[in-house]
């Protein structure tokens, strides 16, 4: 690849301009040549080629190109390529030639002395892929798959006469480089493109053609690719553009492909290794094309960039859309991978090992970890700072100065004792939200042993070596250990002084520094194991920690140190719990028994409205309507732990706390409900209602809202459509429709929806009554929330409570899901319904005790003591001193705090942010809610409103995959339930309005 002198004779075709035809000569030559009366004609980009998108009368789309006559050969080549393609069919919709009224697939055009090459190709629908600024990983693998099928059937092409080689093939990029750097303004751009070519071209010079070679289409770039859209659903419609195929070293294509889509990408590495898996499955590579690849992007990214500065210099032709600012920042950024880490991504990606020493230096230090001398004397073991330890227990998890503190007092009060960081643990000293890729991705998973002893103490080689280095990549010192014949790895330190010169040999146990003042946490040093040289090719510092998406190849260019510690079993490496918490969930748990998601999470504490899990990630939490003030509120745990402490008991004793909460309870609720059944949970509290409304009545059938849930005693099942569903309805169950404005008979643009929908309800209990079985109660949430958030319409309970009055049928309110100012308009749920709607019975739980077990069922006077002569009431948990301290401090939390105008204010703003969302999102059928009760409700089509369900299930795993935590709900599990802490605030509902947006935009 040396670079040539003189003109540069492809540098000149590519900016010598493109030929150039009238539209009426382009319209005669449709109309003479191929038959085609053009209804509109529209330019496209291109580089030598002019380019017709051509509509003609009947609606049929094609693309005329019109060429320089020195590209006949290339022409002809291109010409069999498609034909051969055609006949092939790999799998992508690539043009075809149409032929002209003579047969032929190219015709020629007099213009000016010249005989211009012209052809007419079919139209490929689809927008290039380039116009899809944000890609799921499903869409980013069907590209790598249909590259590496396009591939396949190219390479099966074989052609008398192939084309010229041209300016973009990778044999003349040294010569690019060459012509063109010097024209780059940007000194930190021509900086990266120099470091680029400096550090890869040599590589690429000597092993490229070592490689396969076969016709590839060699330009596969963002604009060439074409996607189309199906709901949430993208993926790759056809391929464009052949102009640039020819024989060349296979794995040209992907490297092509990869340093286009590359760009602009929060993630770069994690699009080449998507990328390179999808296509290695379809056209499996060798492992030299793999190791070759990451070289050949860089190269491909520096040609595109400096090019692009010369065009801009010279004031040439060129496709202006790869002047892109994202084309140069991906240069800068490549120049910033180490090429092992780049090459490791790819290896990791396709199934090899990240590093082909890897393998070797990890078995070696397993088997030898006996001989190893531990580098700090003294007793060692391992402390806990990953997300579980109880050093966290009384800090609050934002503070993150608290977390490194109570890390660091922890550490010191296990002095004299040496305590060891652990390899591999995602640390929890500054959580972040979790996120799937990209800078945001919190980088906590350390790749080293940190050992915590005072500043001063002497650290010893755990191995006998060679310092090779010391003040490099972000280390003290370096030694290098070659313990036996194809063994050779390096070992680090970070924290020493006084190190060793470079060269000197070490035995093992030899001093190799001091442990120094340090830095956040008490003084340590870090001890890594490194399988790869920190040579010219490694730039910038070995990270301490890495992100949990990029942990198993950093692991394997940096295994587990442990070893070094010696004969020891105190210290281990970090693992992970969820694997063994799930197995003991199938052993232990009924199959039955629900779990979140797809790919569950194993959570080890929360605060306010944030979870975190076992690695330290954070998540909104917008799903736990139990946690009404927040996740573990200061104010609940120190209530909670002060009456443990003090007396916990049951209710047959007395105890002012009881009566104190009961007074404060029944003060929220209508005059005459002012008599407390405590129980335990919701479900208990609608089965002592039910069970007292049978007794009162003398009857059995019980009136509810169809699609509702009620519990899971027997009682409240038998009431629960979502739950006999599953074994049959009771007979003296009876449903009726759910007021879904959306869905149902009566629509939002009914303004009688309310009156309409309770008109149901009241001719079932006529019905009823007619047939000699009036009903005992009527059933109803406020909301329903797994009815699908349905909001009731107004003026829906008011004459069903009317009714039921005149009836004798007694009304049960369901506040379990949506009490306590969850609504914002009101305290309880029912209240949003006017002031004449008072029910016999209000049943609470969930958020009563902010996740403390509370619940209750409130009644009047009357109704209890018609109750009492079945006998004296009495649970032995329900009411105990804890519960109603707790319960007690969270009314005082709400007021005090102003939770339910938050509920009110904010709630209604998420509303409006996902509403908007509708206006970019065909998938968004229904927003709907109140206060901090809401639904986002999904479906394929708006017009047939098909539920989106397997959508919903795919949404709600990536929001979890981003660090925003909501689930499915409704019948057709369509819905997204919205139910945050109160706490929630304006930030919070921009946060997860902005990732649905995303997650949406990407598509699956």
């Amino acid at each position: 690849m040396a670079a040539q002198t003189g003109p540069d004779e492809r540098f000149e075709r590519i900016t010598a301009g493109v030929p150039e035809l009238a539209d009426e000569r382009l319209r005669e030559v449709l109309r003479d040549r191929y038959g085609i009366d053009a209804a509109s004609l529209r330019r496209l980009a291109g580089e030598t080629d002019r380019n017709t998108h051509v509509v003609d009368a009947g609606g049929a789309e094609y693309v005329l190109k019109v060429s320089d006559p020195a590209d006949r050969r290339a022409i002809e080549f291109q010409t069999a390529l498609l034909a051969h393609l055609a006949e092939r069919e790999p799998g992508v919709v690539v043009p075809r030639a149409v032929p002209d009224v003579s047969g032929e697939p190219v015709t020629y055009v007099s213009d000016g002395g010249r005989e211009l090459p012209v052809r007419l190709l079919t139209w490929v629908p689809g927008a290039p892929l380039a116009e899809a600024a944000r890609r799921s990983p499903e869409l980013l693998a069907d590209v790598g798959a249909v590259a590496g099928r396009l591939t396949a059937a190219t390479a099966e092409f074989v052609h008398h006469d192939p084309p010229a080689p041209h300016y973009w093939e990778f044999p003349h990029a040294g010569a690019v480089l060459a012509a063109s750097i010097g024209h780059v303004g940007d000194a930190e751009l021509r900086a990266a493109a120099e470091a680029l070519r400096d550090r890869y071209l040599p590589l690429v010079d000597e092993r490229l053609s070592e490689l396969p070679v076969a016709v590839v289409h060699h330009d596969l770039n963002a604009f060439n690719i074409l996607v189309r859209r199906d709901g949430g659903r993208r993926r790759v419609s056809g391929v464009i553009d052949f102009g640039d195929a020819l024989p060349t070293a296979r794995i040209a294509d992907l490297a092509v492909l990869a340093s286009s889509v590359m760009r602009g990408a929060p993630s770069p590495l994690a699009v080449a290794a998507t990328l390179a898996a999808a296509y290695h499955d379809a056209c499996p590579l060798t492992e030299a094309e793999l190791d070759l690849l990451f070289p050949l992007i860089a190269v491909r990214s520096a040609t595109v960039a400096v090019t692009a500065a010369r065009l801009d210099a010279e004031r040439r032709h060129g496709d202006p859309r790869h002047r892109s600012a994202a084309a140069a920042d991906l240069v800068r950024t490549l120049a910033r991978i180490p090429a092992d880490v780049g090459r490791a991504a790819v290896r990791h990606a396709c199934g090899l090992p990240a590093h082909p020493a890897g393998p070797a230096v990890t078995a070696w230090l397993a088997d030898n970890a006996a001989s190893a001398v531990a580098p700090v004397e003294g007793a060692l073991s391992p402390v806990d700072l990953s997300a579980s330890s109880d050093v966290y227990d009384d800090v609050d998890p934002r503070d993150h100065a608290a977390l490194r503190a109570a890390a660091g007092a922890e550490i010191l009060r296990r002095r004299p004792g040496v305590p060891v960081g652990r390899y591999g643990e995602p640390r929890f000293l500054a959580p972040r939200r979790r996120r799937s890729t990209g800078p945001d991705e919190p980088d906590n998973v350390h790749l080293g042993v940190d050992l915590f002893a005072g500043a001063g103490t002497p650290v010893r080689a755990p191995l006998p070596g060679r310092v090779e280095a010391a003040g490099v990549a972000g280390t003290d010192l370096v030694l290098l250990h070659e313990p036996s014949e194809g063994v050779r790895f390096w070992t680090l330190y970070a924290g020493l002084t006084d190190v060793p010169a470079v060269g000197d040999q070490i035995a093992a146990g030899d001093q190799i520094g001091r442990i120094g003042p340090g830095e956040g946490l008490p003084p340590h040093v870090r001890v890594q194991v490194s399988a790869v040289p920190l040579g010219d090719g490694w730039t910038g510092p070995v990270p301490a920690a890495v992100t949990d998406s990029e942990s198993a190849r950093w692991q394997a260019l940096f295994p587990d140190p442990t070893p070094l510690l010696g004969a020891q079993n105190a210290v281990t490496p970090w693992t992970s719990v969820i694997d063994r918490a799930l197995q003991g969930r199938r052993a232990h748990l009924p199959d039955s028994h629900p779990m979140y998601f797809q790919r569950p999470i194993a959570m080890a504490r929360a605060r306010d409205c944030r979870f975190y899990d076992e690695e330290g990630r954070s998540y909104l939490d917008a799903l736990n309507n139990v946690t009404l003030v927040g996740h573990s509120h200061p104010r609940l745990v120190e209530t909670a732990s002060r009456q443990l402490g003090r007396l916990n008991t049951n209710t047959r004793f007395v105890y002012d706390t009881l009566t104190e909460y009961a007074e404060r309870l029944t003060a929220t609720l209508p005059d005459g409900l002012d008599v407390v059944y405590f129980v335990n949970s919701g479900s208990e509290a609608n089965d002592l209602a039910l069970r007292m409304s049978r007794y009162l009545t003398k009857r059995d059938d019980v009136v509810i809202i169809d699609d509702a849930y009620h519990g899971y005693t027997s009682v409240v099942s038998d009431v629960s459509p979502s739950r006999y569903k599953h074994y049959g309805k009771p007979d003296t169950t009876h449903p009726t429709p759910n007021p879904d404005r959306y869905r149902g008979a009566y629509g939002y643009d009914d303004p009688d929806a309310g009156a309409k929908y309770a008109r149901h309800v009241i001719d079932e209990f006529d019905r009823l009554a007619a047939a000699g079985r009036a009903p005992a109660a009527y059933l109803f949430e406020a909301l329903l929330a797994g009815g699908g958030q349905v909001v009731l319409p107004p003026g829906y309970l008011a004459p069903i409570f009317a009714a039921a009055r005149e009836r004798g049928v007694l009304t049960i309110a369901d506040e379990v899901q949506v009490g306590f100012g969850r609504l914002g308009e009101a305290f309880w749920g029912f209240q949003t319904q006017g002031p004449d709607v008072v029910p016999d019975f209000v049943t609470m739980g969930k958020a009563m005790g902010n996740g403390f077990p509370v619940a209750a069922m409130v009644t009047t006077r009357e109704i209890s003591r018609g109750f009492d002569p079945t006998g004296r009431f009495f649970s032995t948990y329900g009411g105990n001193p804890v519960a109603c301290a707790v319960g007690l401090e969270l009314l005082s939390i709400v007021e005090d705090e102003g939770l339910q105008h938050n509920a009110l204010v904010v709630g209604q703003y998420l509303r409006d942010r996902l509403a908007g969302l509708a206006d970019r999102h065909p998938l968004v059928g229904d927003v709907r809610g109140q206060g901090f009760y809401s639904g986002v409700e999904f479906v394929l089509d708006r017009e047939t409103k098909e539920p989106a369900s397997a959508e919903t299930l795919i949404i709600c795993e990536r929001l979890k995959d981003e660090g925003v935590l909501v689930y499915p709900t409704g019948p057709a599990w369509n819905i997204l339930k919205l139910k945050p802490p109160l706490t929630f605030t304006r930030a919070d509902a921009d946060e997860f309005t902005d990732t649905l947006d995303d997650i949406l935009e990407k598509g699956w």
